[in-house]
């Protein structure tokens, strides 16, 4: 059974959190009703959790805008090399090759790197673009998970091209201003994208995730497992920073290449840092990467930012709730230049 559409709800869904919100409307401008966030590894039922928090009936599920973040998404800047009317064919063998997914059972798309619009690559008359996407089977397993949780998926984005749009609109327009590294690490790979008033100005894959972080401090502590060492990366009472370059040695290597690469061809240096491990800050992980790359925290004051975008909450308690981590979910509500995405 699904709920009546009497309110308006978007969610975040991570393999290992479900945020959810009420808002006034769909759009903005709206007004953040109530939000909650659900820990998956402590809630035995968050389906009862989810339809208490909607007020719904017992067997019946909350009508919601989602983000979610298929294990395999692909969210890459591609230059276009092709002969006019061979567009489609270097996207399709790019998928096959560099992207390792098959093209027939991939949901792909190609957007303006520059605002995030949907592109007709064969009229497409700039040489950048980003080609995402993710895979028809893993888009069906997330919809299947979503609808066992009690939620009923009105439409579903991928929220790191959320995380990104919201970014770009963040950072503002002025061509002097530097562009920011976008980190989202999760357990198998991490996405680096780099992100400028130009729009998104490297966006690639690294194969060194949250797992590889956790058997380096397994090693280096000598502890029993991953699990063990999962449980310590995430506690906020240890300071990993004096062990950090070991860590984080074989991400760091790559994301030094890569900056490096980017700043001689543009003549821009990156300066600021906004990173994310499976949806959440950590501190130490935050501070060891902008001391070991030379970069500062994103100075985003993410209210301050919704409220100049028509996004504000109904009391100061629910507004507590939220911290900058929250900006991929808020993203469903507002539109972003020409890509309204």
């Amino acid at each position: 059974m699904i709920s009546a559409k009497k309110n308006n709800f978007i969610v975040e869904y991570r393999p290992s959190a479900i945020r959810a919100a009420r808002i006034s409307s769909e759009t903005a401008p709206t007004v953040v009703e109530e939000v909650v966030e659900i820990d998956l590894s402590k809630d035995d039922s968050p389906a009862s959790t989810i339809r208490a928090f909607a007020k719904a009936k017992s067997n019946a599920c909350m009508h919601a805008h989602s983000v979610v973040y298929p294990e395999g998404r692909l969210v890459r800047q591609v230059l276009l090399d092709a002969q006019r009317g061979k567009e489609v064919d270097f996207v399709m063998d790019f998928l096959r090759k560099a992207g390792g997914v098959d093209p027939e059972k991939f949901a792909a798309y190609c957007l303006s790197a520059a605002d995030g619009s949907e592109i007709d690559l064969a009229a497409f008359n700039k040489k950048e673009i980003l080609v995402c996407g993710a895979s028809k089977e893993e888009v069906s397993g997330v919809q299947r998970e979503l609808v066992e949780k009690g939620i009923y998926p009105r439409r579903l984005e991928l929220g790191t091209l959320g995380t990104i749009g919201a970014l770009r609109d963040a950072i503002g327009g002025d061509a002097g201003r530097s562009p920011v590294l976008f980190l989202e690490i999760d357990q198998k790979f991490t996405n680096a994208v780099i992100v400028g008033p130009k729009g998104v100005e490297m966006a690639r894959r690294i194969d060194c995730g949250a797992i590889h972080i956790a058997q380096a401090l397994k090693e280096e502590m000598n502890l029993k497992d991953e699990a063990a060492a999962e449980k310590i990366l995430q506690s906020r009472d240890f300071d990993l920073g004096p062990i950090a370059p070991k860590l984080l040695r074989k991400l760091l290597r790559e994301l030094q290449s890569s900056i490096g690469f980017f700043e001689v061809q543009t003549g821009s240096s990156v300066s600021e840092l906004y990173c994310l491990k499976d949806g959440r800050f950590l501190p130490w992980l935050e501070g060891s990467i902008c001391d070991l790359l030379n970069l500062s925290p994103l100075p985003l004051d993410l209210s301050a930012w919704l409220e100049g975008k028509g996004v504000t909450f109904s009391s100061e308690e629910v507004g507590a709730k939220i911290d900058n981590t929250w900006l991929s979910l808020f993203s469903l509500v507002l539109e972003f230049g020409k890509g309204k995405s």
